[in-house]
């Protein structure tokens, strides 16, 4: 195979052909059991080149969300998963599932204004889903057949090759 092609095919960041075809399609992030607890700590995941992190906020929404805080670039990971946000431990700015900033606390007024990128999450068969493509293309959440019978019937593990 020639060496363009091959680079083609395998890269899937932001923006390659590869990546723009995966983003079409619900991609699965992690176990549901990763991101159990509501107000869990974050975990990081990374998906088709891009540094993220899954939690769950106080109501339970599950969230994938971009790894780095819009102010300083501080890693959220370090940050605290507190009353519905994740808070950066830098300056205590603080995001929803949804990536808004939710508070900000130097600048109220300026808080509607910020956001991280933040990816649609669904939860089936024990698997936390993302999709990472245009709104106006998202398709319907995966429907798989062992995703739809109950947790009793199903076995679903993570390995790492």
């Amino acid at each position: 195979m020639h060496q363009d092609m091959a680079e083609v095919l395998v890269r899937t960041g932001p923006g390659t052909p590869m990546g723009r075809l995966m983003r079409r399609y619900w991609v699965p992030a992690l176990l549901r059991s990763e991101i159990a607890a509501p107000d869990g700590p974050p975990v990081r995941v990374k998906l088709l080149g891009e540094p993220l992190l899954a939690w769950r906020d106080t109501a339970g929404r599950p969230g994938v969300v971009g790894e780095f805080c819009a102010h300083r670039r501080t890693s959220l990971f370090f940050g605290r998963n507190e009353e519905g946000g994740l808070r950066c431990s830098y300056h205590g700015w603080k995001y929803d599932v949804d990536g808004k900033c939710i508070e900000l606390p130097s600048e109220p007024q300026t808080a509607s204004k910020v956001s991280i990128k933040a990816y649609p999450c669904v939860e089936r068969g024990g698997i936390v889903w993302a999709y990472m493509g245009p709104p106006q293309l998202k398709p319907a959440a995966p429907e798989l057949e062992w995703c739809m019978v109950p947790d009793s019937h199903r076995y679903v593990s993570k390995r790492w090759q």
